[in-house]
């Protein structure tokens, strides 16, 4: 059978943020993340120019990174550890217990 080179399969946007069972859970770990990158930057006395640079995105996206108002990318976790020297699970805080 011929094919035309498309998919027939139809992409949608994801539905993953939009998902009642699943946004508040998201919303709450992007915060933890956005805070824990916010907490190494201070460790380190990096002003959100500095770290901005180190990692290579801009001071106006790491603002928006540490109040966890973004999805956050694998690259940009990986780019942060890299600019902090931690490892990469350096980034994702325990959760405390009994949350």
């Amino acid at each position: 059978m011929p094919t035309s080179g498309k998919s027939p399969h139809t992409h949608g946007r994801s539905e993953v943020r939009t998902r009642k069972d699943l946004a508040p859970v998201i919303k709450r770990e992007l915060r933890r993340v956005g805070g824990r990158l916010r907490e190494l930057r201070l460790e380190r006395g990096l002003t959100q120019e500095q770290a901005a640079e180190k990692m290579g995105v801009h001071p106006k996206y790491l603002t928006r990174l540490e109040g966890g108002g973004v999805n956050v990318t694998l690259a940009t976790l990986v780019a942060a550890s890299v600019a902090y020297k931690v490892p990469l699970r350096e980034l994702f805080p325990e959760e405390a217990k009994g949350t």
